[in-house]
C-alpha cells in the first residue's frame, strides 16, 4: 500500500496538544477527519485518469494522532513521485497542501473559542 505520511511542522503538536483536553479529543479527532475527506476529495480531483482505477482507491484511514492518505494501488507512487522514464504527477501532496491551512486554522479557532485566547 502506498501512503504519504506528512510532517507538519507545529500542526502535530497544536493537534497532539488540544487532544490532551478530553472534551476536545471529538472534536478534533472530528478536524482531523474532514481535513482528510477534503484532501481525498481534492487528490481525486487532479489525479490523472486513464481507468480511473487509481482515483477510486484514494482513501484515508486512522484515528487518534495516526492518520493516513493514500492508495493501495502498487503503482500510486510512480504516478505521485515518478520514475526515471515518467515524470511526477503529484495527486495527494497537493491535496494536503490545500488543506493544512484551513485544519490549522479551525483548530487554533476552536481553542481560542474554548478557552479565550
Amino acid at each position: 500500500m502506498f501512503s504519504l505520511q506528512v510532517k507538519v511542522e507545529g500542526l502535530d503538536n497544536l493537534v497532539r496538544f488540544l487532544s490532551r483536553f478530553e472534551s476536545l479529543r471529538e472534536p478534533v479527532g472530528d478536524a482531523v477527519q474532514l481535513f482528510l475527506e477534503k484532501t481525498v476529495f481534492d487528490a481525486k480531483a487532479v489525479v490523472p485518469v486513464r481507468t480511473g482505477r487509481l482515483q477510486r482507491s484514494i482513501v484515508f484511514g486512522g484515528g487518534g494522532l495516526e492518520w493516513w492518505v493514500g492508495s493501495r494501488l502498487d503503482y500510486a507512487p510512480y504516478i505521485e513521485f515518478g520514475t526515471s522514464r515518467m515524470s511526477p504527477r503529484p495527486y495527494i501532496w497537493p491535496a494536503l497542501n490545500q488543506n493544512v491551512p484551513n485544519l490549522h486554522r479551525y483548530l487554533v479557532e476552536m481553542f481560542e473559542n474554548r478557552f479565550g485566547g
